[in-house]
């Protein structure tokens, strides 16, 4: 199995997957589409209609308002037409070009979709992802009214919130109708398209548009509070146009200020601009849109992949323990006295894909620094660590820097010996990267948390004679990691994650074996670990300044079911005793792989 895919795991994410959500509702798990709209939603209705007469075909594709299918097509549904008769209780597409959000006519009015849906015999399932985007005709028909009143702003106001207010009705009837999922859109930036750009109204049309969508958020607030079992999910196009505009190459556009086609001629790389006329966007700009909206609709999947950061940083409290322990079950007897460790590593861990959670590899290094002192029977320890791990997966990658502190003990008495250990980390997670469904868009944060663990291991060292030892042993160890919550920059959906705690006990039983060659000692050890008890949050998902609910992701945790393996060398080098060594976990979902540098220093 490959574990080294980057951002690839992203793209594999399937609609299928199990989720929980707070509430009932049981999002992401799309079985149908439902659309209500105007001309950006519109797979052909005005265009059958009108008798296949608007827009005219073949400058506008088949009955699109663009020269290829709109975003709602790209969203892994074959919605029918409404106007030529598609069955209301498949995937259904309602939107009308030139829609207004009210009961009008011809164009069929949103909220008049919404009755021709009902009235046929349409009804709302948990199964269901209904998309809901309209707004702008109302402000289209009505700015040139209000931009020469006496008061242009006060004149578009009640238009826009109207409008808002239609919208959030649609959205309402479907959620108390029993839709799992609402799509609302709001609307763009209209400054930026090629009819508003360099157009006096230009200034009044973005105030209509934040007007409309500050409504808009308000009342979808008061719907998803009073809609528990429908997750209601915002999509915000609004803040994203200005990011389009200041880098296009790296949407693969040259063009965003200009119309494709001007009402005569139609460009001649229409796939190179993002507006195919004054206010539409062409297939590669609904393209662009889709992608945007399976960030918003898969967040609860694509932000699972999270579950790799305390699961890091339990992986790096359990090594420190680990150290700690080997520290105290050598074969020789200790003398009484003081000494110091000083040690350098270098870790690799490949992570199988886990459900929703894709594969992962972290490369890190670190480094140990140790004082101990005691007599021959009773010793002790204080030990101070630095790891750091950089950990690529699935789209999501984040550097982690462990500062940690572990005390331990142990007793020996002949042949058998006991110790104990219990250290803290403090974690931080910075560079934390996420690749969104819009690429190249790319998320960024930091965070903090804290880890926690103890170990206790009991063994025995018997003779085989010829230099030879072995010691049989068993150990239980239990840690805990805690991610503070956080909530990412950037615009696309921003996903925001509530705290998390990776909490697990483990048992293990090995067989070390030491020796001697010449003026070199060798060890090898091996032996099993397996997981008593795992008591690790699921991940919760929201998406912030957003009515989507949050979600949670059960994650099947990577510690249980390990092979341990270890071998090394030791020397004395002058006043150092000088070991090099190996330590390896292969389990069912991981593999770990660590080497080690150590000096040891009487004093």
């Amino acid at each position: 199995m490959s574990r080294f895919l980057r951002s690839a795991a992203a793209a594999a994410l399937t609609v299928a997957a199990a989720c929980a959500v707070a509430g009932s509702a049981n999002a992401q798990s799309y079985s149908r589409l439902v659309v209500f709209g105007d001309s950006l939603s519109d797979n052909g209705n005005l265009y059958a209609a009108t008798g296949n007469t608007t827009p005219v075909s073949p400058i506008y594709y088949q009955g699109r308002f663009s020269n290829g299918p709109v975003f709602t097509e790209l969203l892994g549904f074959n919605a029918a037409r409404f106007a030529a008769g598609g069955s209301v209780t498949g995937n259904i597409n309602l939107a009308f070009g030139g829609a207004l959000t009210g009961v009008a006519a011809s164009p069929l009015g949103m909220r008049s979709q919404l009755q021709a849906y009902l009235g046929a015999g349409g009804r709302f399932g948990a199964g269901d992802l209904v998309s809901v985007l309209g707004g702008a005709n109302n402000i289209f028909q009505n700015i040139a009214a209000a931009g020469g009143s006496s008061n242009p702003q006060g004149a578009i106001n009640p238009i826009v919130t109207a409008a808002a207010s239609d919208v959030n009705f649609i959205v309402n009837s479907a959620a108390s109708g029993g839709a799992g999922t609402v799509l609302v859109t709001n609307l763009p930036k209209l400054s930026l398209t090629p009819q508003f750009r360099v157009s006096p109204a230009a200034p009044l049309a973005d105030y209509a548009v934040s007007t409309f969508n500050s409504a808009l958020l308000t009342g979808l607030t008061a719907t998803a509070a009073a809609n528990r079992n429908s997750n209601i999910i915002m999509m915000d196009i609004f803040k994203i146009g200005d990011t389009i505009v200041a880098n296009p190459g790296a949407f693969g556009l040259t063009n965003v200020t200009d119309a494709c086609f001007n009402g005569v001629t139609v460009c001649a790389t229409p796939a190179t601009y993002f507006y195919y006329d004054g206010v539409h966007p062409t297939a590669r700009g609904h393209q662009i849109l889709a992608a945007l909206a399976d960030d918003y609709l898969y967040y609860g999947d694509q932000g699972a992949q999270t579950a790799l950061q305390g699961e890091t940083a339990f992986r790096h409290r359990e090594d420190s323990l680990d150290n700690a322990s080997e520290a105290m079950s050598g074969r020789h007897g200790w003398e009484a006295g003081t000494g110091i460790t000083v040690m350098g590593l270098y870790d690799q861990t490949e992570t199988d894909a886990r459900g929703v959670v894709a594969s992962a590899e972290s490369q890190g290094h670190g480094a140990r620094i140790a004082l101990e002192s005691g007599t021959e029977s009773l010793r002790f320890g204080l030990a101070g660590s630095w790891r750091e791990a950089e950990v690529d997966g699935g789209g999501h990658d984040f550097t982690l820097t462990s500062m940690g502190l572990d005390a331990y003990a142990g007793f020996r008495s002949g042949n058998v010996f006991v110790n104990a250990a219990a250290g803290i980390s403090n974690d931080d997670y910075n560079d934390i990267e996420r690749a969104t469904s819009l690429a190249p868009i790319v998320h960024s944060a930091s965070t903090q948390g804290v880890s926690k663990g103890a170990r206790l291991q009991a063994g025995m060292w018997w003779d085989m004679g010829g230099g030879l030892a072995i010691s049989p042993r068993a150990a239980v160890t239990w840690v805990s990691s805690d991610v503070d919550g956080y909530y990412e920059q950037g615009v696309a959906a921003q996903y925001q994650y509530a705290d998390r705690t990776v909490e697990g006990t483990s048992a293990e039983l090995t067989l070390r074996a030491e020796g001697e060659m010449g003026p070199w000692g060798f060890y090898a050890e091996g032996g099993y670990r397996d997981a008593l008890d795992d008591s690790s949050d699921a991940v919760h998902v929201g998406i912030a300044g957003n009515t989507a609910r949050v979600l949670a992701r059960e994650v099947e945790e990577p510690f249980g079911g390990q092979i341990l393996a270890s071998a090394g060398l030791s020397g004395d080098m002058g006043p150092f005793k000088v070991e090099v060594g190996y330590r390896g976990r292969f389990g069912d979902h991981a593999d770990s792989h660590m080497g080690a540098v150590t000096f040891k220093l009487p004093l």
